[in-house]
């Protein structure tokens, strides 16, 4: 979207934002590309989120190919009818670097495509200047990111990028699935305290290493306690769909942090880097890479937010222990959640509303009644968003065509 150098513009919005701005009620043919076999329920809900929520009538394809031998699903940019469709949005689950995701005619086709582009991405700490140069090649439009409004113009930094949308939304809303579930009450539910991580690379910062030393820094101070814990940040221990809802529903609380992180490697630098030390000194801890490494980098981009995970547990009535942060104004502490001190200095208060049912479920219920019941992150913010970008997108575009 190339705008005339008379018109200013604000080209960086919330997504409650644009969802307010409507100019049309004309029904348009959106097509979403995204990878609806990906293990994560969330990434489901987020694209029904946009299908089920915006006026205009979607389609959903995958142009992904899964297996070696085979492949890849034809993908045509038109409908049943041979009519090219008015908008194409590309979903985070896809990622626009590789064929395997985007194949070389549907990379072509997008390009050449002459209706609205829109790029949802998230956990763009990575391959970022190549991020760019594609978003710029293929003519995207829109940019939707988890990213605040302030990171949003510092990693989307390129003049090429200048015009083009930038919406700043969160990782995910809650779908229509988690309102009104059933789940047994704190007193029934037999583990004390649980948590399934992740163990990510140093090269991402301090930020995110906590999400490994969370579980073993509490582990360590409770193990000896008459508790039930089941912690863990093994890849192998990772728990989804039925299985991740039957771990909430025996859990009386989860263990948790903010998203994020607070190193973004622009050019692959910092992972080069950190990558080439560890070849040299395979048994370098965290703490050793950071002082070695990554200390120049740390907090580069300062990136935190609350996840999908966090409204799952609510909706739950899973009472959330989180390290204490922001979680983007959504969560207030000793309310929403129990705020864990980062130097753990609080950890016996914590393990006191542990053994205490009724005040656990006095902070479930309220978190539920006040997040989830109250309908201000419902998933059709985002099938609002979509529709809000597309009329602001097709005034400007109609403004151009009027002043040339």
């Amino acid at each position: 979207m190339t705008l005339s150098n008379s018109e200013k513009i604000n080209t960086s919005y919330t997504i409650k934002g644009v969802a307010s701005f409507r100019s049309s009620d004309q029904k348009l043919k959106i097509l979403i590309l995204a990878d609806e076999q990906y293990s994560a329920e969330v990434v489901k809900d987020h694209v029904q989120a946009i299908s089920a929520f915006s006026r205009h009538d979607v389609i959903v394809k995958s142009p992904r190919k899964r297996r070696k031998y085979l492949p890849s699903p034809k993908v045509s940019l038109q409908d049943e009818n041979g009519l090219f469709f008015d908008v194409i949005i590309i979903h985070y689950s896809l990622c626009i670097l590789f064929e395997s995701y985007i194949p070389k005619y549907l990379r072509k086709g997008i390009r050449e495509f002459s209706g609205i582009k829109v790029q949802i991405i998230q956990d763009e700490y990575r391959w970022i200047n190549k991020m760019m140069n594609e978003m710029s090649f293929l003519g995207i439009d829109a940019i939707f990111s988890s990213l605040n409004l302030e990171n949003l113009n510092r990693v989307y930094r390129k003049p090429e990028l200048n015009s083009v949308l930038k919406v700043s939304c969160l990782p995910g809303y809650v779908p229509e699935r988690l309102i009104g579930v059933d789940s047994p009450r704190i007193s029934e539910r037999e583990i004390h305290l649980g948590y399934r991580g992740r163990e990510l690379p140093y090269w991402l910062g301090r930020l995110s290493y906590e999400k490994t030393r969370l579980s073993d820094e509490v582990g360590k101070r409770i193990k000896n306690l008459p508790l039930n814990i089941d912690l863990s940040s093994k890849e192998k221990d990772r728990l989804y769909r039925d299985d991740w809802k039957a771990f909430l529903k025996s859990t009386k609380a989860v263990l948790g942090l903010e998203g994020g992180a607070s190193i973004f490697d622009f050019d692959g630098e910092v992972e080069r880097a950190v990558s080439n030390y560890l070849e040299l000194n395979p048994r370098a801890d965290f703490e050793e890479v950071s002082t070695q490494v990554l200390s120049p980098y740390e907090g580069n981009i300062v990136h935190q937010t609350i996840t999908p995970r966090s409204f799952e547990a609510i909706a739950y009535k899973t009472v959330q222990v989180l390290l204490k942060g922001e979680y983007r104004g959504v969560l207030q502490p000793w309310k929403h959640y129990l705020p864990l001190e980062r130097d753990f200095s609080n950890i016996d208060k914590i393990v006191s509303y542990l053994n205490d049912d009724i005040k656990l479920q006095e902070i479930a219920d309220l978190a539920y009644r006040e997040i989830i019941g109250s309908g201000l992150y419902s998933s059709s913010i985002l099938g609002q968003g979509v529709d809000g970008v597309v009329d602001l997108i097709r005034n400007f575009k109609t403004k151009q065509l009027c002043a040339e």
